[in-house]
């Protein structure tokens, strides 16, 4: 299931559950609210038309009791006046919301203060709305009700994003597991193609069915191990291994492997410095390889019979930049939200029949992040082509490196 599949199933799973909560309305009833006021009469008032609405009602005459009744029992809700003796409502509330569990429970303010620089403090204090006295009993218990609801809410949509991580999670190992398995068939499917092809002479036809046979298990066996980089990276099992690394040594690698499959089209790569690369930057090698390799790969995928690829390093005090510009068609600009998507294609075709899994865009944006960065595409303004561009923090990159 890729992230917008998750994202759209999850939207789907809240807004059901949202609509059955409406239609059997949300149960309230029992709820704790815990009182704090210093003045017993408000105290009592309080109580008495909380109790009436099936409320479970704690009181505290202080900010110091507060915090203890809250230590004690977890409340749903929290009444909470701001002028008390001792430590006010503003600082109880501060000192309520660093407690386990009470990130989420809704504090509302009764005052007799409402202007507004009280209003934006009790706010800034981690309140969540403010109720002025003289109470107005069915004000007080609407504002009452609509947080109670919604921190219910809050809490199944947590329950469904929890839920859904953990399917995503094994989603990622069983298609890791499965990728791991086909592996070795198909790379043995490949090899035993190839000795087929060296073994005697073959007519025409099973010359055809050999070179098929190869061709589509390299097509597998790309795929397989596209999807085990993407489960891998997903589920973070691949442990990051940031080690000191020549930014020029990785770039050069990765061009002198992919200038043989270049030549297979005639096409030209070309490497452009620009900077100073004599300091190291903390890489994980492995993963950022994998990252230059998938944006040349591609590069030469899209790129026509004998054009020419420019790959740019960049390096400035703040940022590194990696750009990778083609000859190619281009990228349609209302397709440009496919790239970087799991299986994301776009209309263009690959120039020489290459096959296209639509991962290993998505993997590159994945290790840009992974790296702290970003990777974009955009068409190319000086000629027809495309420009695909992997930003890094320079300055964090190095400070890390002893």
């Amino acid at each position: 299931m890729t992230d917008a599949c998750v994202l759209s199933f999850t939207s789907a799973l809240i807004v059901k559950r949202l609509k059955v909560d409406e239609s059997r309305q949300i149960n309230i009833e029992g709820s704790r609210i815990l009182v704090v006021d210093d003045d017993e009469i408000i105290r009592k008032l309080l109580r008495r038309v909380l109790e009436r609405s099936a409320f479970i009602v704690d009181e505290a005459d202080s900010g110091e009791d507060a915090i203890k009744c809250v230590q004690e029992n977890t409340p749903d809700l929290i009444l909470l006046d701001v002028m008390m003796d001792g430590i006010d409502g503003f600082n109880t509330c501060r000192q309520a919301k660093d407690i386990t569990g009470m990130t989420e429970v809704p504090i509302i303010f009764v005052t007799g203060r409402s202007d507004t620089g009280s209003i934006v403090e009790g706010l800034d204090a981690g309140g969540s709305d403010y109720i002025t006295k003289p109470i107005n009993r069915h004000e007080a218990l609407a504002r009452i009700r609509n947080h109670l609801k919604m921190r219910k809410l809050m809490h199944f949509q947590n329950e469904f994003i929890a839920g859904l991580k953990r399917a995503n999670l094994a989603k990622n190992r069983i298609i890791g597991v499965a990728s791991h398995d086909l592996r070795n068939p198909i790379a043995s499917i490949r090899g035993l193609s190839e000795f087929l092809t060296e073994l005697g002479p073959l007519n025409d036809e099973q010359k055809e069915i050999a070179s098929t046979i190869q061709s589509t298990s390299d097509s597998m066996l790309h795929l397989v191990d596209e999807l085990l980089d993407l489960s891998v990276i997903e589920s973070g099992e691949e442990r990051s291994e940031m080690q000191p690394h020549s930014i020029r040594d990785l770039v050069s690698s990765s061009l002198n492997i992919y200038q043989f499959t270049a030549n297979k089209k005639e096409i030209r790569l070309k490497l452009i410095e620009e900077g100073e690369f004599s300091d190291l930057l903390m890489l994980d090698k492995m993963q950022f390889r994998r990252l230059i390799d998938n944006l040349l790969s591609n590069a030469v995928k899209y790129s026509p019979m004998g054009s020419n690829i420019l790959l740019k390093i960049k390096q400035s005090e703040q940022v590194l930049q990696i750009s990778v510009e083609d000859e190619g068609p281009g990228i349609p600009v209302n397709e440009m939200h496919k790239l970087f998507t799991d299986f994301g294609k776009t209309s263009v075709q690959p120039t020489g029949n290459e096959t296209s899994t639509g991962l290993g865009l998505s993997i590159c944006k994945k290790i840009a992040e992974a790296h702290r960065g970003k990777v974009y595409a955009e068409n190319r303004t000086d000629r027809i082509g495309a420009r695909f561009t992997v930003e890094l923090d320079t300055k964090r990159l190095r400070a890390k490196v002893s």
